[in-house]
């Protein structure tokens, strides 16, 4: 079975993360080809309400980072990859909402191209 990390970059986003969030723990398919083994949310400094949001969250696969200062997208998206500890990493966009069965279909393609 893959496991696979999810990073999240955000900043400024108390508005969508939550939506984005559930958008990945909720998908299609898990524990039987794969399975969601952390969302990490790569908090860029953010100056709203984001870090609290996100802690609203009970679900202990949902992890918070926070970088000290706003460094862009592309390099929360490297600490996330530093982070991560799955076989797999998938990037979702903080004001993105996937698809309920896009792993799924992601991970039947790698399973039957291998």
């Amino acid at each position: 079975m893959l496991n696979i990390s999810v990073v999240i970059p955000t900043f400024n986003r108390e508005k969508f993360i939550t939506n984005a969030i559930n958008s990945v723990l909720e998908q299609e398919g898990q524990g039987r080809d794969y399975e969601v083994t952390e969302v990490l949310v790569i908090d860029d400094g953010s100056t709203d309400d984001t870090e609290s949001v996100v802690r609203r969250i009970k679900d202990k696969r949902v992890k918070l980072y926070r970088m000290t200062h706003n460094s862009g997208a592309a390099a929360a998206r490297n600490a996330g990859v530093e982070i991560a500890k799955g076989e797999w990493i998938a990037f979702q966009d903080s004001d993105d909402i996937w698809h309920r069965d896009k792993l799924k279909k992601q991970v039947e393609y790698l399973n039957g191209h291998e």
